[in-house]
């Protein structure tokens, strides 16, 4: 049967009283709420007057405040959600729990899920006894970082420490080693407030770093936590690990329940964990406690940067230091980018971002840069959507597409001049190949009309010393002649010449290569025709694939390959008639 009793103890007088006794008046500036203390402020406190951004916090809530709160036996797993504990209570009809004696099991807990990152400030729990329990007591105080599946102490209470946890009785951390370290302490004498017994722990107090805490990642971490777990162990007598509520009045109280402790409020005083990016934490469509990112940073706890804002890496604010998230600098050409901690380190730690899909045919880390083709127009700013403009190199006279970014001048061809490549250079007249452009003016009769037009029959093509369709891997000089590196992919016809499929040497006059006879190109894959023209004499002995000035080298079109595999079939089946020998100008010599 429930029975009631009353105490003169609100729990928020409480709390305020607990903050202005960890933190000087001149420290906070508060408003009273039902739910929460929040921070009294009537401009945005994370940015100057000026507009520059600067270091703010969160407001300060009272994180347990309408939580539901798991009571747990460990040994028996009974569970209940005792939800009294963390509302609103009338100070005069607190709610108190307490264990049963129904059962031998000796412990059992509380959990609070605060249902996000706080950064703690303490943890106070109010009893229903007006006078300081005569049994002995220990309690444990944990807490998740990952919503429960973990568990780390944060602080132990016993008269007999090192009995009960093996800790030395110590309220202060010795080292800046030893403050992330829980400790254990006697929870007596209790503090007194209006008639309660308190229990209060603070996550900073007897830690050496706590005045630098802006700048010690260490005590950022220690006091982060997304649950709170309270843990009462019993040390004497057999109780039951299932709560029980006790509602009655205060004259009615003749005794103290046998049980040492009566609990009727929890507290857990923090800040949505914001990183210094934040002073306002507020509850979304789902309930969830999020931060209202400032400084262009985003993440549930203001811990990522914005997209677009990733020059810098994200970094937590200090008061001497905001840490904005800076935006990359893409000149207007890209809304997209990324961070790189290689070019951050190359810049002296000054600059990391990389544009991504830079636009209006810009490249570069910046966009800073015209792509191949194009140059800088140098009658915009580099942020105008008409910055780069095309080249306009000529198709034969120049050698590609892409001219010098600052002057626009393309890069010609020899014997071949202008910005655009678009005349011959003096010395030279317009020659017939598209490789050769322009060549030099004693090449104006020398090379044969090889590049006209090919009409080639079954009898052209026998007369013919051979028929190749090769590609040019590489050529070098050697003396009077150039030697290049062809591959052989196809034999349509040879003569009395031995040519196979495969890696060949071919080689060519100095002065016929001059003229652009035969025009080879690396690279590229050529028809190359052997007429039998020109008789030469070569050294006895010599095996060599020579073209000179009236080998035909047409650029490949796969259009003719029917036509000359059907010469070849002709040819095999005896069709070409016999030729007696002559000198040709590319042959194999004997």
């Amino acid at each position: 049967m429930s029975q009631y009793y009353s105490l003169p103890s609100p729990a928020f007088s409480f709390l305020l009283l607990l903050l202005l006794t960890f933190f000087p008046p001149s420290f906070l500036s508060l408003s009273l709420s039902q739910s929460s203390l929040r921070w009294a402020s009537s401009n945005d406190p994370c940015y100057h007057h000026d507009g520059h951004p600067r270091h703010c916090l969160s407001d300060f809530i009272n994180a347990a405040y309408g939580v539901p709160v798991l009571a747990q036996g460990l040994l028996q797993g009974s569970e209940k959600n005792t939800s009294a504990l963390t509302d609103l209570h009338n100070p005069h009809n607190l709610t108190c729990w307490t264990a049963s004696e129904a059962s031998g099991a000796r412990d059992w807990t509380l959990t609070v899920p605060l249902g996000r990152r706080f950064e703690v400030t303490y943890i106070s729990l109010q009893f229903c006894q007006q006078v300081e329990p005569t049994t002995p007591f220990s309690i444990s105080i944990l807490k998740s970082m990952d919503y429960g599946h973990s568990w780390r102490p944060l602080q132990f209470y016993s008269s007999n420490c090192m009995g009960k946890f093996g800790l030395p009785a110590q309220s202060v951390a010795l080292t800046r080693h030893q403050e992330t370290e829980s400790l254990c302490s006697d929870p007596r004498p209790l503090q007194k407030h209006r008639g309660g017994m308190v229990l209060a722990f603070s996550t900073l107090d007897g830690r050496p770093s706590s005045a630098d805490f802006e700048y010690s990642p260490g005590l950022q971490d220690w006091v982060t936590a997304t649950d709170i777990r309270i843990v009462f162990h019993h040390s004497q007598g057999k109780t039951d690990n299932a709560l029980k509520i006790h509602h009655f009045r205060h004259s009615s109280l003749s005794a103290p329940p046998r049980f040492p402790l009566t609990l009727a409020d929890i507290q857990v005083g923090g800040r949505c964990k914001c990183n210094g990016h934040a002073s306002h934490c507020r509850r979304d469509s789902q309930g969830q406690a999020v931060c209202q990112c400032e400084h262009h940073t985003a993440g549930p706890d203001c811990d990522v940067c914005e997209p677009f804002y990733y020059d810098r890496p994200w970094q937590r604010a200090t008061p001497t230091e905001p840490h904005p998230c800076v935006p990359c600098e893409c000149n207007g050409h890209s809304s997209k980018c990324r961070f790189s901690m290689a070019v951050f380190q190359q810049s002296g730690r000054v600059s990391g971002g990389v544009c991504l899909k830079c636009r209006h045919h810009t490249t570069g880390r910046h966009c800073q840069f015209c792509q191949s083709g194009y140059t800088r127009n140098n009658s915009k700013p580099i942020n105008h959507r008409k910055a780069c403009q095309p080249c306009q190199c000529h198709p034969l006279g120049a050698v590609g597409p892409s001219c010098n970014q600052s002057s626009g001048q393309c890069f010609c061809r020899e014997g071949v001049m202008g910005q655009r490549c678009n005349r011959c250079a003096p010395g030279y007249r317009q020659g017939n190949s598209p490789l050769l452009p322009c060549i030099p003016q004693e090449c104006v009769s020398y090379c044969q009309p090889s590049q006209a037009k090919v009409r080639m029959n079954l009898e052209t093509f026998c007369l013919k010393d051979y028929v190749l369709k090769v590609q040019v891997r590489a050529k070098e000089p050697s003396g009077p002649w150039w030697q290049f590196s062809v591959w052989v992919q196809s034999v349509f016809h040879v003569g009395s010449s031995q040519v196979k499929r495969g890696l060949q040497a071919l080689w060519v006059p100095d002065r016929d290569l001059r003229c652009g006879c035969p025009a080879l190109q690396v690279g590229r894959t050529f028809l190359l025709i052997g007429a039998e023209e020109n008789g030469r004499s070569w050294v006895p002995g010599e095996r060599r694939l020579v073209a000179d000035r009236s080998t035909m080298a047409l650029q490949w079109r796969e259009h003719w390959n029917p036509k000359l595999r059907g010469f070849r079939g002709q040819d095999s089946r005896g069709k070409c008639p016999a030729l007696p020998w002559r000198p040709g100008r590319i042959y194999f010599s004997p």
